[in-house]
């Protein structure tokens, strides 16, 4: 059985355009665990991703903040999913945001309906969750002087 520790986890990368030269960003990876209530219901909590297991859910966010003195504008943030994650359609977040995606390592972006792989094949076809590399936020703003917002999303240990 594998297992994935919080320094593999952790190891993931952000680009800032230039515009947001003064930006803090901060991320955190928690593990997610769902249970099922004797009712029905689910209770989701989230905790240190110290050890996760194949299967688990991992919850990827990043906290950022214009330091600069005046409002930013087109704020750009690329965070890759790492390659022992499945990202988990629907599960990008954000406030404000456009959200892209990546099925080439962060080569091409597009909207997660129209994103393309080529295939071993040579074929081209829609992209799986599983293709997905990278994730793009554009927070085009204004994002005031001393604003913060978050950006997540949710994955599964392969």
């Amino acid at each position: 059985m594998r297992h994935l520790t919080i320094a593999l986890i952790a190891a993931t990368s952000l680009l800032a355009s230039a515009s947001a030269s003064a930006l803090t960003a901060k991320q955190t990876v928690e593990k997610e665990v769902v249970v099922q209530m004797p009712d029905g219901t689910e209770s989701i909590t989230r905790g240190p991703a110290e050890l996760v297991i194949p299967g688990e859910r991992v919850v990827y966010t990043l906290n950022f903040t214009n330091d600069k003195a005046e409002p930013a504008s087109d704020l750009v943030l690329t965070m890759p999913v790492p390659s022992e994650i499945k990202f988990m359609d629907g599960s990008a977040s954000s406030t404000g945001a456009k959200t892209v995606y990546s099925a080439d390592g962060g080569q091409s972006f597009a909207d997660r309906t129209q994103l393309r792989k080529v295939g071993a094949d040579g074929n081209v076809r829609t992209a799986t969750a599983e293709d997905i590399t990278h994730i793009r936020w554009t927070v085009a703003g204004p994002i005031a002087a001393g604003e913060s917002g978050d950006l997540s999303f949710k994955g599964t240990l392969k």
